[in-house]
């Protein structure tokens, strides 16, 4: 019977060669685990720039606004998604919103149109986005209006001066080199009605009926706006999936959603956000809500103050750093 010799392999080499598996063997799982970046979230309520404000207008203002958006939290990276209310859209560089800070913000793209029948004439919800990062879907974003006719542009709730709306996308996460990383999320942003509690319920009915037929199911939700109504009301326990009274019926929201804020801060008492350029009131008004797939490792209400001492809005903004929960 040949004897086959088992071949010499130096020391040095054979530890070079140990190391060299283990090292493979580590970065293989490690680099699958390594835990996804945070995803950085921004509620602004701009206050309109067609306001006689006086000292507060617009163009004392706005400069304000800019820092506030670019003064990222946490210090690690800029907001991926910033939604902003009352944004006014207009043909006059002076007075359009949306337009001046779609210039301003370095690398942001931009969605959202007006509430009013012409989508560039008026107030409304408006979305900038990291598009490094995120890139929106092109079939699977737009403009609804929280009325009976929802996909009505213009349309309002019965006895309601204003048309309100929700924005909203599908994103889809980049990693470094643009490539998706199969990791993607649903974005709204939206801004209820200040004069009517019908109308409030109304429309976090018609939002969360939208979120629930949402295209892609497993991706999380995240809400954003100005709700004009507390904790404690009935649309915001709705939105956290709290049985309640809505267009005069009991309803239980078909998702349960965690108010990040209160997910960070539990025990806050300071929470009021709307200043009417003022001191803050009681009651927290601006949310940012988040399906639980989604973990708050951070929230706060921002209470920047401009050079002059007043305030970039009559609403504080809101800010949130999430991660995936799996």
């Amino acid at each position: 019977m040949k004897i086959f010799a088992r071949p010499h392999v130096p020391h040095r080499l054979a530890l070079a060669l140990l190391g060299a598996a283990l090292t493979l063997g580590a970065a293989g799982p490690t680099a699958a685990a390594a835990a996804p970046e945070p995803v950085r979230v921004l509620t602004f309520n701009l206050r309109n720039s067609k306001a006689n404000d006086g000292d507060n207008a617009w163009e004392h203002r706005r400069e304000s606004v800019v820092r506030v958006i670019a003064s990222h939290p946490d210090g690690n990276g800029p907001y991926d998604f910033v939604g902003t209310q009352e944004t006014v859209i207009a043909p006059d560089p002076g007075l359009d919103q949306r337009g001046f800070l779609a210039a301003r913000l370095a690398g942001y793209a931009v969605i959202g149109r007006s509430r009013d029948k012409d989508p560039d004439a008026g107030e409304g919800m408006v979305l900038y986005y990291k598009k490094d990062r995120w890139r929106l879907d092109p079939k699977d974003n737009g403009t609804f209006w929280l009325s009976l006719a929802p996909d009505e542009p213009g349309s309002k709730y019965p006895g309601l001066r204003h048309a309100r709306t929700a924005a909203y996308g599908l994103f889809h996460e980049l990693d470094a080199s643009g490539a998706p990383t199969g990791r993607k999320l649903y974005v709204y942003d939206t801004h209820l009605d200040h004069t009517s509690e019908p109308a409030r319920q109304h429309g976090a009915k018609i939002l969360m009926e939208r979120v629930a037929a949402r295209n892609d199911q497993t991706a999380p939700v995240i809400i954003m706006g100005d709700m004009n109504c507390g904790e404690k009301s009935a649309a915001i326990r709705y939105f956290q999936g709290e049985e309640t009274q809505l267009d005069g019926a009991p309803v239980k929201s078909p998702l349960a959603l965690v108010d990040t804020f209160r997910a960070a801060n539990p025990k806050e008492k300071k929470v009021g956000t709307f200043t009417g350029f003022k001191a803050a009131g009681k009651e927290k008004i601006d949310f940012i809500l988040a399906s639980p797939e989604l973990r708050t490792l951070s929230a706060k209400i921002i209470r920047t103050r401009r050079d002059d001492g007043g305030y970039p809005s009559d609403h504080f903004p809101i800010e949130a750093v999430l991660t995936w929960e799996k």
